[in-house]
């Protein structure tokens, strides 16, 4: 996609985007120039594709709260497109009532939709089929069968979060992001409380707890604020573990011209506490 320099409109109508942040893919509303299109000065342009794998769900909701009661929710559905923009599949976006907002939901599986869909980047754009407009578009998205150097996070709250609808709508929302990133490396933190007696030291109580780096690739700075957002979750879920977040999340320095940065947060292993207590 070409750069665009945003406009002082643009600029404006950015910060009052409808979609959360922490959703799987980045939505910016049609006004606004999305990452790939900004130019800054003083900075390389560099584009970003997240990458998803073709057996990926890939969870979408924004929600729409209507300005009077009674009133009828718009159809909304999701343009799949290529690079030149040539539409691969319509899909409808389902609605449910909360009792406030009109939320809008959409689970996306690649590999399930069609062959023309994996191995190739693909942009989403949402549309408005009631009043036949174009509402919010993403930068693209890198489908393959298998990118190499990522992890799945899959996630959820109890409680509505960070803009993403759970509670009272049915089934119960899951989301999953694809991350640049390795998450092997681990250690152990412990924290001992002794006592002195007049001869000796008495341990009286220990705690051991299993942490493992995610070490993130270079990603946009919305793609960290992303990561951050969901980490914060009640559940978090790497490889079939449940994990926390103890530490802050660390940007590395790099070059002040480069776009992208790598960062590096501990995750805590939720079921893994040892204790000794005297």
């Amino acid at each position: 996609m070409f750069p665009a320099r945003e406009e002082n409109l643009k600029t404006l109508l950015c910060h009052l985007m409808t979609f959360s942040d922490a959703l799987p893919v980045q939505f910016w509303l049609i006004e606004c120039n999305t990452y790939n299109q900004n130019l800054s000065d003083g900075v390389h342009h560099k584009c970003f594709c997240a990458p998803w794998n073709c057996d990926d769900s890939i969870v979408l909701q924004f929600y729409d709260t209507p300005d009077s009661s009674p009133s009828i929710p718009d159809d909304f559905s999701l343009s799949i497109r290529d690079e030149n923009d040539n539409e691969i599949l319509n899909l409808p976006f389902e609605v449910q009532d909360d009792g406030s907002n009109y939320v809008y939901n959409l689970t996306v599986v690649p590999s399930a939709l069609s062959p023309d869909f994996c191995d190739t980047r693909v942009h989403f754009v949402i549309i408005n089929d009631t009043t036949v407009t174009t509402i919010a578009q993403s930068d693209c998205l890198d489908v393959q069968q298998s990118h190499e150097n990522t992890i799945l996070i899959t996630y959820r709250n109890h409680r509505n979060i960070f803009g993403l609808i759970y509670s009272d709508i049915s089934p119960d929302v899951e989301f999953n992001l694809r991350v640049p990133a390795i998450f092997f490396h681990q250690r152990f933190p412990k924290v001992e409380e002794t006592m002195e007696l007049s001869t000796s030291l008495v341990s009286l109580n220990s705690t051991i707890r299993r942490q493992r780096l995610l070490d993130v690739d270079y990603v946009p700075y919305y793609f960290h604020e992303k990561i951050q957002l969901i980490i914060q979750h009640q559940f978090v879920n790497i490889y079939n573990r449940d994990w926390v977040t103890q530490e802050g999340y660390e940007l590395v320095d790099g070059d002040r011209r480069w776009p992208v940065k790598k960062a590096k947060c501990f995750l805590s292993e939720k079921e893994f506490v040892m204790r000794n207590v005297l």
